[in-house]
């Protein structure tokens, strides 16, 4: 690190400083005319302290070198609190580049997440660019492209009989609404009230309520192009098909996209029975920091909406906080992780052990049991509207 060259977290001060050089960095030929604080304002208005959610390189005159983000994002998986951190907009400066900014910058953010505890990071970006931090490919997300002949075909091209209405900033009971469907999933982050409207503006999306007969019964999150639904709910499953027209209602796009967690078994049971087809992807890359406590609250996510066979497993992790021996038992679908202090059956290096839990990415579980294969991967899901 040169000495005249600040390395720390950013300062207030440096807030709107800090963002005409992400903005530089990462839309100067941007024909879309992007800039971040109208792409996530959750995370780069004034209030949310974007500079100070950052880590920094500036020189002696204040100006940039290099910037991280790195956003403390506290979720509930299985029940359990889960403290997390998303790290986002990853930005070197033309002049500055190959240089080592990025890798002392990642450096320390790995380490401020170690020291505050925290248990799992994401991170969205090139696999093997941040495997080397101990980033892992992780989750699984549906992704069901719904077209107008199947909406005739399959619908019958049913009305949406909704009333349907953009979400307003200051919609506090709308809001609330919709956190009530948002917070029955068994993996989701915990939202705050007061970023709750930016949070799913993220990636300059346009949420709406649904009403049937001045009542709320849903929402959807369409994006910018109207050709991808980030997220959605409904009071009730009866209610799909009419989401399905009013999403259909909002937009002229030919094909549109829904994006669907592996744990919400109501849609996906309505789309795969509806849809024209779907793919299956991967969610964000995770970096374990306590894989006893992620993968405990990870099983009883998968419990509490898939049944799992009975069976015990005994793995060594050398993971990247340190080694640990762990005991997983199932037994009419309830689920025990605890420390364990025999001869392990298994033993993995950090990257397999994410990918054997998490990933679907199945190679690595190939010598497995049958019965213990079947677990496997446990859920990892963020909502698009809650990514970085």
């Amino acid at each position: 690190m040169a000495n005249n060259l600040y390395y720390g977290r950013g300062k207030d001060e440096d807030n709107k400083k800090l963002i005409a050089f992400l903005d530089e960095v990462f839309f100067t030929n941007d024909v879309h005319g992007r800039d971040f604080l109208n792409l996530l304002p959750k995370c780069y208005k004034d209030q949310y302290r974007p500079a100070y959610n950052n880590f920094v390189v500036q020189d002696e005159k204040g100006d940039f070198r290099a910037a991280i983000g790195s956003f403390y994002n506290d979720m509930t998986v299985g029940g359990e609190y889960i403290k997390a951190c998303c790290i986002g907009n990853v930005a070197v400066g033309k002049a500055y580049r190959s240089m080592g900014y990025m890798i002392e910058l990642m450096e320390m953010s790995v380490e401020d997440m170690r020291k505050n505890g925290v248990d799992v990071a994401y991170l969205g970006g090139q696999r093997q660019r941040y495997g080397y931090f101990g980033f892992e490919s992780s989750g699984t997300s549906f992704k069901y492209g719904f077209s107008r002949n199947a909406y005739r075909h399959s619908l019958k091209a049913v009305p949406s009989g909704f009333e349907i209405e953009r979400l307003k900033a200051d919609d506090a009971q709308s809001i609330a609404d919709i956190d009530k469907l948002y917070s029955r999933l068994p993996v989701r982050s915990n939202r705050k009230p007061e970023s709750y409207y930016d949070v799913l503006c993220s990636w300059r999306d346009i949420p709406y309520i649904l009403k049937k007969d001045g009542e709320f019964v849903g929402y959807f999150v369409l994006n910018d192009t109207k050709e991808n639904v980030a997220e959605f709910d409904v009071v009730d499953p009866a209610y799909l098909p009419n989401l399905v027209a009013a999403v259909m209602e909002k937009t002229e796009s030919y094909n549109v996209n829904f994006t669907v967690a592996p744990f919400e078994t109501e849609k996906r049971r309505f789309f795969d029975e509806n849809s024209d087809g779907f793919s299956v992807g991967g969610c964000e890359m995770i970096l374990v920091y306590d894989f006893e406590k992620f993968i405990r609250a990870s099983f009883k996510a998968k419990a509490s909406c898939a049944k799992l066979c009975d069976g015990v497993m005994t793995v060594l992790i050398h993971g990247k906080n340190g080694d640990e021996k762990l005991k997983i038992e199932v037994q009419n679908n309830e689920v025990k992780v605890e420390k364990f202090d025999g001869e392990t059956e298994l033993e993995m290096d950090h990257h397999k052990a994410t990918r054997v839990f998490f990933s679907n990415l199945e190679a690595d579980r190939a010598e497995l049991p049958a019965n213990i294969q079947q677990w496997f991967p446990l859920h990892v899901f963020l909502s698009p509207s809650d990514t970085m």
